[in-house]
């Protein structure tokens, strides 16, 4: 065989190694943005389902209340931390003896009860009560009138109202060439009613060592059920870290170290 043949044969071989790269490439890169669409789609799912969950229990309270002697429970936020939720609980009976004590009733998922004393302000009883962001609560009307005691029929306590913005953050990595580690970062978010308590920034942080290479910010809008995704590639070799930022619109933020699911 002679020299310009074995050279031709090498460089066809070549070439079609690269375009074969280039197709795995393609490839993949499609395969991720269909994965990424069916995790959007399920979380989605469980965001519309916990929408709906909402309105069926104010549904379910105005049922409730009809035939109970607590006539109206209003719930206003006074503060917000990622630690806990102050609410003002604002309750007005359909009948009261002078005299009688009052106390709301707030019951966690654990039927754990703790109870606050309802004060007399102009004719409603008020109460500050103080709940987890990330719990479900019903609340309850305790009245204490001598030896009697009676209760209220329970109630959902709106989690529009207390629930910071719930999100999942998931990493992948992939080996698409030999000496590259391609990494892609979701964000989902779950609807959040009230735009005080959602994400206003989400951002992470490529760290190597002590040193903080690069920061990739996930690109948020209005579609707040929609994934939010950013890739990142890196040298196989190098030693990364990757940490989240999460800052929220109530002036809060939290860190966390993205867990990387490596298929390879």
């Amino acid at each position: 065989m002679s020299k310009g043949i074995a050279l031709l044969l090498v460089v066809l071989i070549s070439a079609a190694a690269i375009v074969n790269l280039a197709t795995t490439v393609i490839t993949s890169n499609k395969l991720l943005e269909e994965i990424s669409t069916v995790r959007t789609d399920l979380f989605t799912l469980k965001s519309r389902v916990a929408s709906l969950d909402t309105v069926v229990a104010d549904i379910r309270n105005r049922i409730e209340q009809s035939g109970d002697f607590v006539k109206s429970v209003r719930f206003t936020r006074s503060s917000t931390t990622l630690e806990e939720v102050a609410l003002k609980a604002s309750v007005t009976l359909s009948e009261f003896t002078e005299g009688s004590h009052l106390f709301l009733n707030v019951i966690d998922e654990d039927a754990e009860v703790r109870s606050y004393e309802l004060k007399s302000e102009n004719g409603v009883f008020t109460a500050m009560i103080e709940l987890l962001p990330d719990e479900t609560y019903r609340g309850q009307v305790r009245v204490i009138d001598g030896d009697k005691e009676t209760f209220s029929n329970e109630f959902a306590i709106p989690h529009d109202l207390y629930n910071v913005q719930r999100y999942q953050l998931l990493g992948h990595a992939w080996l698409l060439e030999t000496d590259r580690i391609h990494y892609s970062f979701d964000l989902y978010t779950q609807y959040s009613r009230d735009e005080e308590l959602r994400i206003s920034e989400a951002a992470i942080k490529v760290v190597e060592g002590e040193d903080t290479r690069e920061t990739l910010f996930l690109p948020l809008d209005n579609s707040q059920e929609l994934a939010k995704t950013v890739y990142y590639a890196a040298d196989r070799d190098a030693s990364l870290t990757f940490v989240a930022e999460i800052s929220y619109r109530f002036g809060e933020s939290k860190t966390e170290e993205v867990k990387i699911n490596y298929h390879f």
